[in-house]
């Protein structure tokens, strides 16, 4: 969840981040709820966060898997920070 102004070039968004201009390429539209979305970091190393939608009774659960992949305690316990506190306001968004 972007916190600075997030810019479309063709299928592409780019937006300034924390660790500087990074790119997010999801996939293509599908009806399965998946929504996985490549990251392309400044260093150029592009992650590939898995995204699941999935349908419950009350609504919809949404499953982010974080993976420690070339990432050092510390770091990996910053991104599921991020992650989660992105959850949160996106929770927020979608339940105002």
């Amino acid at each position: 969840m972007a916190q600075s102004h997030v810019e479309r070039d063709g299928d592409t968004l780019v937006v300034d981040s924390p660790m500087g201009r990074v790119t997010v390429q999801f996939t293509e539209h599908n009806d399965l709820g998946v929504l996985d979305h490549d990251v392309t970091l400044p260093s150029g190393t592009t992650v590939n966060n898995p995204v699941r939608v999935l349908a419950h009774p009350n609504g919809s659960e949404v499953l982010f898997t974080v993976r420690q992949i070339d990432l050092s305690d510390e770091e990996f316990d910053r991104d599921t920070t991020t992650v989660a506190a992105d959850l949160e306001r996106l929770r927020d968004l979608l339940e105002s």
